[in-house]
């Protein structure tokens, strides 16, 4: 019975066993199959790829410097020419470029020298108002001490008067009771009492007397009074002091304003002259290259070479710094404009040697001429000039290779395993997981930048190192942490 039982289980183990085997290997060929690839340190050519037709090189251009008629023409399109020949010659007339450089010259020069009569402000009458207010507020200053001593004198000399008033009063008193006496007395015939009258009336007289120079001490005491009343109140001569130094600071105030204004007016005069007196040399050397042009009468060749384009005819007027003329430089070559990426524009600069892709010949060389903004697309766009020279005609489409030499990469990956959507450019990582049925592949993604890249590789940095697996083709589409088997 143990037995059977034993065997039963054995045999369920095994079946279990194949079905889960059976069931994973179904379920792994349903998968998506990937292609990798190992992250490793590598070399990237910052390489510019781009095409365009050749065209003849337009070295120099001749130009005329002022309004002209054209009287001959002395060669055509394809002539040689050497340098200093006769291209075309103009009818004779009046430089107006030149008179007119001189008339403005003359105007500069009479303005700078009525600038040089500017007057400079006279602060005479200001410094002496200032001092003027100076003084009156010391002799405010002092009328206020003077106010303030008179103030103690008045209350004194009213103390005084008041004492006098007083004993003036008080003998006023005196005189009225001993005249009251008298003439009691004097009323009294043939008197012969106990009183003196004669004495009486000698007290009288003397009493009167006393009363006289004291209403006479009265009345100074009062005058003086009155004349110390009359002069200036202590309020009265603060209130003169504080608009005299009200008057004092005005004064002072509007004066350092001024002079400040004056600084800085002269400052500007002083910037202005110097930009007349530049600008006056900058006209008298235009007046200089004026007349140091040869081309009143005639334009000469600059260089030798051949005439690439005679752009006017006899009889034509001439506008000032009209092209007459294109010469091409002997050996001078080709030129091929090419429109590139802002990006790439970056990569290369002027005086770079370029690869000619299609041409094998190690004759025809080709170098940089010039990058710059593209006038149509500034803010995307670049436009690069090469210049090419040797066995190559015009009209021939050139494919050319320039750049910076290869930069070694601490994380480089092949350009197939760079993927990019909405979010940005990304890898897909391969990790993998033990189980007991064998390891688990699982993707995950990882944003990057691409530092460089060339035809085949890209250096990339971001959440990746060396000898992580990546992603470089997939039998379906891939999501983020999907499983994935990976292929034989």
């Amino acid at each position: 019975m143990k037995k059977n039982i034993r065997n039963i289980t054995i045999v369920f183990l095994v079946v279990l066993a194949l079905l889960t085997f059976f069931s994973n290997t179904i379920m792994n060929y349903s998968l998506p199959e990937v292609s990798t690839v190992t992250v490793a340190r590598g070399s990237v050519s910052k390489k510019v790829k781009t095409q365009g037709d050749t065209e003849i090189s337009k070295d120099v251009e001749i130009t005329v410097s002022g309004e002209r008629v054209v009287k001959d023409i002395f060669f055509e399109n394809g002539d040689s020419v050497k340098e200093g020949d006769v291209i075309m010659s103009f009818e004779k007339e009046e430089n107006q470029e030149l008179s007119e450089a001189e008339d403005s010259l003359e105007d500069m020069e009479y303005d700078y020298k009525k600038s040089q009569l500017r007057e400079k402000t006279d602060y005479t009458e200001d410094e002496k108002e200032i001092e003027s207010a100076r003084e009156d507020l010391t002799a405010a200053q002092e009328a206020v001490e003077k106010a303030e001593k008179n103030k103690s004198k008045l209350s004194k000399a009213k103390k005084e008067a008041k004492k006098a008033e007083a004993a003036y009063e008080k003998k006023n008193e005196e005189v009225a009771e001993l005249q009251a006496k008298v003439d009691e007395y004097s009323k009294i015939e043939n008197y012969e009492g106990d009183v003196d009258v004669d004495k009486l009336v000698d007290k009288l007289s003397k009493a009167k007397k006393k009363l006289a120079e004291l209403q006479s001490e009265l009345d100074d005491a009062n005058d003086k009074v009155t004349k110390l009343s009359e002069k200036k109140s202590v309020k009265s001569a603060e209130e003169d002091l504080k608009n005299a130094e009200k008057n004092l600071d005005s004064l002072v105030s509007k004066y350092d304003k001024q002079i400040e204004s004056d600084r800085i007016t002269e400052q500007e005069n002083e910037r202005a002259d110097e930009k007349s007196l530049k600008d006056i040399e900058k006209q008298k050397s235009k007046i200089e290259k004026i007349k140091a042009e040869s081309d009143f009468e005639e334009v000469r060749a600059t260089a030798s070479g051949i005439i690439t384009g005679i752009n006017a005819k006899k009889g034509d007027k001439l506008e000032p710094n009209t092209v007459v003329a294109d010469i091409q430089k002997e050996d001078s070559g080709y030129e091929v404009t090419c429109s590139i990426s802002k990006r790439d524009a970056k990569l290369i600069a002027k005086g770079d040697e370029a690869i000619i892709e299609n041409i094998w010949d190690d004759n025809v060389k080709a170098t940089v001429k010039s990058v710059k903004a593209d006038p149509e697309d500034p803010n995307r766009k670049s436009i690069v000039k090469f210049l090419v020279k040797g066995n190559v005609k015009a009209g021939e489409t050139l494919q050319f290779s320039v750049g910076k030499k290869s930069d070694k990469y601490e994380t480089v990956v092949p350009n197939s395993a760079v993927k990019e959507d909405s979010k940005g450019k990304f890898l897909l990582v391969v990790n993998s997981k033990a189980t007991p049925l064998g390891n688990r592949y699982m993707v995950k993604r990882v944003e990057v930048e691409v530092e460089a890249s060339d035809d085949s590789n890209s250096a990339v940095r971001g959440d990746i190192e060396q000898h992580d697996n990546v992603v470089t083709n997939s039998s379906k589409p891939l999501d983020n942490n999907q499983q994935v088997r990976l292929a034989k």
